[in-house]
This record gives structure tokens, C-alpha cells and sequence, in this order.
């Protein structure tokens, strides 16, 4: 049986579907809907006083997402959708479409569950078992040059990094000289567990189901988001984290994974579609602000004009 890391605990280790969640929309629908709670004219006018509106000339609001870059989770819950991202983990986006090309998760649970915290799948008490296919472990990606990338800062000031902001949908944080960018961990937050070596990840991976355990940034390999699904990621049975590190003793009360697949590896006709708003487009810029100042009658105590990164995540929708 596979002994535990105490220190992290993370080889043994929400984005909650809302209005910037998935909506089932149609490929012809482009009304973006900001916030429930809009602003009047003076708060929206000094909201964008604070800071320099950037030239959206010539940029989409919404960006298709690459089949190849979705790996579908199959639970008996229902069905997750994780975009990977090889703009910030390669090696670990690769690893995973290897992994679920070659079958290795059909069968296998999730296994290590705890509120708040990280759902954990992968090769679980059995990781040395000779049954189990082998993966040489990864060099750890946990950030990367900023330049080649397109990342929009947010307004407000972060506890955990200089600059927090997004790429491509993905909440990321930046070093105070722009030199750094890393993905930060939200709800929905998909990385590699490893030991306590920092390049010692493999196939072991975990879905961040509560408000996002930041003190992981940049030293676990982030390389996904779920886009689709988190409510049946936040279904599943929890273990005790008192007792083994949350680890589900009973295998039948552990939720099984029932298939991983790559969208780009299904009949063209199955493959589910998806849009992704840009999140350095100008339809973000608005619903950024928007939800950075509520001043509705409901507010009858004004809350603080700001917004994390992670309450944030680029909007999505499914377009078939």
C-alpha cells in the first residue's frame, strides 16, 4: 500500500456552474450578459476611471475550444469537461491525453475526496502495483515566460501574487515584473499531485472543489480547468480528513471513473462543442467592472468595490 506524503499530501493528495458557468446556447447566440446587479452611470464612470481601457480593436469575444485540448471525464454523477492547457503545463497536458489514450483511468476512482479541498484520482493505494501501467514522472511546470501570452490583468490588489488577472479563460497570477506567469488555483482548478520532490508528478491528478487552496501556486503543475460538469465533481463521496489524509477506505464508497476520453478521439458527430469567452476582450472588460460594483437597492450595505480573479473565470458555453 502506498504510504502517504505528509508534507503535502497531495500525491495521496467552483467554478460553480452560475452565470459564468456553461450555458447551452447555440452557435448563433452572441448577447453576453454581464451581472445580475449593474451598476448606475457615476459607479461604472469611476470604475473605469481607475484604469486604462485597452484597444479591443479586432479581438472576438468568444473563442472555440480546441477538441484536442478536451479531456471528458465519464462518472456515474454525470459528465465533467476539463480544458487542458498547454500554453502553461505541455508535458502534463500531454501525459494526461497519453494516460487517457491508453485507457489507464477507465476503472480507476477517485479515491482521495475532501470537502473544501481537492478531489484526487489516479493510481491511487496502488501506485507501485506491476499490474499498473508505469509513466516516467514529469519535470514540474509550475510557471512560465510571460511573453507569447495574452494576459489581462484585474483591478485590485491579490493576498497571494503581484498581479492576478487571466489567460485564455484561465485565472493567472504574474510576478510584480511581468517577467512570470503561472495559473492559479480556483474552483475547478485541474493539477498533477506529486510527492514531496518538486518534479515527481506522473498520472496521479486532482480537481480543486473548494475556494481555491492558493498556497498550491507555483509549486503544483496546473495544466486544466473544468469547464463543464463541476456539479458532478462536487457530488462525489467525501472521506475524513482526519483519517488518511481523506483517503476512502471502502472502495465501494469511492466514485469510480467510468471513462476518460479526448473530445478530438470521438466520432465527429459526438463531440460536444465549446466557447470560451475571451478574457482580454472587451465583453470581459464589462462584466469585470460590472461585477466589481454592485449598487443595486439589494446592497443596502455597499459591498467593497472589488473582484478576485477566481470569482472570474472565463465564461463558457456549449455551442452544439
Amino acid at each position: 500500500m502506498m504510504a502517504l506524503k505528509p508534507v503535502m499530501m497531495i500525491r495521496a493528495l467552483v467554478l460553480g456552474i452560475s452565470a459564468w458557468g456553461v450555458m447551452a446556447c447555440s452557435p448563433a447566440a452572441d448577447d453576453v450578459e454581464i451581472d445580475t446587479y449593474a451598476f448606475g452611470p457615476d459607479e461604472a464612470e469611476q470604475a473605469m476611471a481607475e484604469v486604462e481601457i485597452p484597444d479591443f480593436t479586432g479581438i472576438p469575444d468568444w473563442r472555440l475550444a480546441d477538441p484536442e485540448d478536451l479531456l471528458l471525464i465519464e462518472t456515474r454523477r454525470g459528465m465533467v469537461t476539463v480544458e487542458l492547457s498547454d500554453e502553461f503545463a505541455p508535458n502534463h497536458a500531454a501525459r494526461m491525453r497519453q494516460a487517457v489514450r491508453d485507457g489507464f483511468f477507465d476503472g480507476r476512482d477517485f479515491y482521495r475526496v475532501i470537502d473544501g479541498f481537492v478531489a484526487q484520482g489516479g493510481r491511487g493505494e496502488e501506485a507501485d502495483s506491476v499490474d499498473l501501467p508505469q509513466y516516467p514522472v514529469l519535470a514540474g511546470e509550475f510557471r512560465r515566460p510571460t511573453a507569447g501570452i495574452s494576459f489581462t490583468a484585474m483591478i485590485d490588489a491579490d493576498l497571494y501574487a503581484p498581479v492576478v488577472g487571466h489567460v485564455n479563460g484561465f485565472p493567472a497570477a504574474q510576478s510584480e515584473d511581468g517577467a512570470q506567469t503561472w495559473l492559479i488555483h480556483c474552483p475547478g482548478t485541474v493539477a498533477m499531485a506529486r510527492d514531496n520532490g518538486p518534479d515527481t508528478g506522473d498520472v496521479e491528478f486532482y480537481i480543486v472543489i473548494g475556494q481555491g487552496p492558493r498556497h498550491l501556486d507555483r509549486i503544483m503543475s496546473v495544466f486544466g480547468r473544468v469547464i463543464d460538469g463541476m456539479e458532478h465533481v462536487q457530488a462525489l463521496n467525501r472521506g475524513d480528513p482526519m483519517v488518511n489524509s481523506g483517503v476512502i477506505a471502502d472502495p465501494a464508497l469511492r466514485d469510480p471513473i467510468l471513462s476518460m476520453r479526448i473530445v478530438a478521439d470521438l466520432p465527429e458527430a459526438q463531440r460536444p462543442a465549446y466557447e470560451i469567452m475571451r478574457t482580454d476582450g472587451e465583453a470581459f472588460h464589462a462584466a469585470k467592472a460590472a461585477r466589481r460594483n454592485r449598487s443595486a437597492a439589494f446592497f443596502f450595505e455597499t459591498p467593497p468595490a472589488v473582484i478576485e480573479a477566481c470569482h472570474m473565470p472565463g465564461r463558457v458555453r456549449r455551442v452544439n
